[in-house]
């Protein structure tokens, strides 16, 4: 019997091991022939990734039989996907030289995984040589100057990204599909609690986005795209070392990023060090209290058999940086110097699987944020206010089978809950808690060269007040709840193989928040006195997106326009008055400018260009213009710190271990601002940036410069919390080496 059962083990194995197979092959420029050696290999229906050796060479092993897709990608060629049958011969593979990707994913409002040429809304995705080149300190740095993108600041640490005059509480910044959890939105002098220098790619919805992303997406949807949590499994240890210095401010940065898969599980790490002194600005003076002081680790696990994939990150960042001196003093103690202690701890889950029957996927997101920031005299030492924010989210949605010929759909279900908590002689808001749910719904139909797209969102939004004392005045108990209805309507219409046009209508949303409710003290940022208004109206966006697409192996161009009517419109206008601290009155003489938060009817509307033409394999020119108006219906006064027109182009020339190029950036006047707004002049700008990648064995070494602002000019961005008083950074020389294994 025992010697019967070892017969049957020994058997069994014998014809799973006949069952399995190789999937390998060998990776070359079709240019000149030669092996391509570090050409990132993704295997998609068992999430496995592989990169090639010195050879060009990478294998599989164990893959049953079957239809599997293998994506290729490598910097200066166009990524190739490439469907194959095993068992199979080995593969050839033949990457061809360019700038210009057809093969481009983009996963942020795409449910349905299709090409972004058939996207409902305008759509950016930087990635690859792209993200390299742009890659920063911040977000907002990082994504300045693409189309319909530009940049809120105060100071070089607080950055934020602005689409199409839409910021703050009117954008929603997510990383890997999760809200940030901060306070970034809330006021300019708060950062975005993620590392520009960690993304994978970074992608862009530009247009009202409520439908999948509810209440805060009415100008549009960041997604951060990190390997918190592994999505493939690596071919045993590989990773990233990562060193760069910007001299501008003595910014030295540094991190680690590693990877280890082995079977069916993946793991992932990453540390990163930033530290950096002030800023020199235009003008060749040194802008006190713009430090940054940056710590931040990661790690994460995933279990990913070929049905499903199951993961858990857990996260720290701890963050501290100054608050610019609203003049310029070598002497701090002449005036406040204001410092920010953030610190923020995260925990994620994901569960993703594919199922059977009335639905053929699941997507489960689940988070924990607790974030804390203090506002810190760096004089005294005392602490001003102290800010938290614990956040539990929700993020469900799953993929039903068609319902009809040539038909996709998708369903979500979405909770989020925040407590919110101020603390100190100096908070401005009294504490809240928040409470969100919703329901969507989307349905996508093909029609000859035609797609429909349509889908509707409920949403519920609570706020409770306690009650509470600022600036001497009582704030009863309060809470408002918000329902709110949202839908869209997209077509895509494909004119040729090359060409599309496409439409989109969207109803948008957004609940007001904390600050415009119940403010009722001194905003130290702003160095106003602000005032709530506890009746204020959810705001309501209507918005229609025009676009025309061509996408050929030589151009890649889009043109969008758009138009969005918001009623109840909600901002800040000055009273009048002025508030004097001392004696806690308001007067009519001078002291701090008191604003109130009103509602109006609301228009904002403008264009975006972008074009990417290849000249030859390895040289290309990319143009981008973009505006953006933005009036107040009832008063035809212009609303404030919207964008003026600006003109870019980037002329680039990249081969597999080379890379030159230059940006000119160019601003006009902004003149056409609210009555009282200070309005900037226009401004041009020169970057230059190099690269050089070396091959030793598996090992790669990236070495890159950049020049920011090469002529040191001093220049005024319009988006900016302090450009009254201070000009934006001058001449930057960042050096980075990165080392890939």
């Amino acid at each position: 019997m025992k010697g019967l059962f070892i017969s049957f083990i020994l058997l069994l194995n014998f014809v799973l091991q006949a069952q399995s197979y190789s999937l390998e092959g060998f990776v070359y420029d079709e240019n000149n022939g030669e092996p391509l050696i570090g050409v990132n290999i993704y295997l998609q229906e068992l999430k496995s990734g592989t990169t090639t050796d010195e050879r060009g060479y990478f294998i599989f092993n164990n893959i049953s039989q079957g239809s599997y897709t293998l994506r290729f990608s490598y910097i200066g060629h166009k990524s190739l996907t490439e469907k194959v049958d095993v068992p199979t011969e080995p593969l050839k593979i033949y990457l061809e030289d360019g700038t210009i990707d057809l093969n481009e994913v983009v996963i942020t409002g795409n449910p349905f995984n299709t090409d972004p040429q058939e996207l409902m809304q305008s759509s950016l995705s930087v990635a690859n040589l792209d993200l390299q080149i742009k890659r920063s300190s911040n977000i907002g740095e990082t994504l300045n100057f693409l189309p319909g993108i530009s940049m809120r600041s105060n100071g070089k640490a607080t950055a934020r990204p602005v689409i199409r005059g839409f910021s703050n509480n009117r954008i929603l910044i997510l990383e890997n599909g999760l809200r940030m959890g901060d306070l970034s939105n809330t006021s300019s002098d708060h950062a975005v609690s993620s590392d520009g220098a960690i993304p994978e790619r970074i992608e862009i919805i530009r247009g009202p986005s409520s439908l999948m992303y509810g209440s805060n997406a009415l100008g549009g949807v960041i997604n951060i795209i990190t390997e918190e949590i592994p999505d493939y499994i690596p071919d045993g240890l590989e990773g990233n070392l990562f060193a760069g210095n910007s001299f501008n401010n003595n910014e030295f940065n540094t991190s680690v990023d590693l990877h280890f898969g082995s079977n069916e599980f993946a793991t992932h790490g990453n540390f990163t060090r930033r530290k950096a002194g002030d800023y020199t600005d235009g003008a060749g003076e040194k802008v006190n209290n713009t430090y940054i002081d940056f710590t931040g680790y990661q790690i994460g696990f995933a279990f990913i058999p070929d049905f499903s994939q199951t993961g858990l990150s857990y996260k720290n960042y701890d963050f501290n940086y100054g608050i610019p001196l609203h003049e310029h003093h070598h002497d701090e103690e002449e005036h406040e110097s204001i410092g920010i202690k953030m610190r923020k701890e995260e925990l994620k889950i994901n569960l993703i699987g594919d199922l059977k029957g009335m639905f053929e996927n699941i997507s489960f997101k689940g988070g924990y944020q607790n974030y804390n920031h203090k506002e810190i005299n760096r004089i005294t030492n005392e602490v001003g206010s102290a800010f938290g924010l614990k956040s539990y989210v929700m993020d469900v949605s799953a993929n039903h089978a068609p319902l009809f010929k040539n038909s996709d759909g998708v369903l979500g279900l979405w909770y989020q809950n925040q407590k919110y908590t101020v603390e100190g002689e100096e908070a401005f808001t009294p504490n809240a808690d928040y409470n969100s749910m919703a329901f969507f719904v989307i349905e996508q139909f093909r029609i000859s060269n035609t797609l429909l797209q349509t889908g509707l969102r409920y949403e519920y939004n609570s706020i409770e007040i306690p009650e509470s004392e600022l600036s001497g005045r009582l704030i009863s108990p309060t809470e408002r709840t918000f329902n709110t209805l949202s839908g869209s309507a997209g077509i895509i219409l494909s004119i040729t193989p090359e060409m599309s046009f496409y439409s989109n209508f969207a109803t948008a949303f957004r609940a007001p928040t904390i600050e415009e409710l119940a403010s009722y003290a001194i905003h130290e940022a702003t160095g106003t006195f602000d005032i709530g208004n506890l009746d204020l109206s959810a705001e309501k966006n209507i918005g229609l997106d025009l676009g025309l697409r061509y996408h050929s192996e030589q151009i890649n161009s889009e043109l969008n326009v758009y138009y969005n009517i918001i009623d109840d419109y909600i901002f800040k206008k000055p009273t009048g008055e002025f508030y004097n601290p001392a004696e806690m009155t308001f007067v009519n003489a001078s002291g701090i400018p008191v604003y109130a938060y009103t509602q109006a009817k609301a228009i904002i509307y403008g264009y975006e260009f972008k074009a990417q033409f290849e000249i030859s394999g390895h040289f290309s020119l990319t143009l981008m213009s973009d505006y953006t108006v933005g009036k107040n219906s009832e008063t035809n006064e212009y609303l404030p710190l919207m964008p003026p027109l600006r003109f870019a182009l980037e002329p680039r020339y990249s081969t597999d271990d080379f890379w030159i190029g230059s940006q000119f950036h160019l601003a006009a006047d902004q003149k056409k601002v609210s009555p009282y707004e200070t309005s900037t002049p226009g401004y041009g700008l020169i970057n230059l940036y190099a690269g050089i990648k070396l091959i030793t064995g598996r090992y790669i070494h990236i070495f890159s410069v950049k020049i920011d602002n090469l002529f040191d000019r001093a220049y005024r961005e319009h988006l900016s919390a302090i450009k009254n008083y201070i000009f934006m950074p001058g001449r930057e020389i960042k050096l980075n080496y990165r080392f890939l294994f």
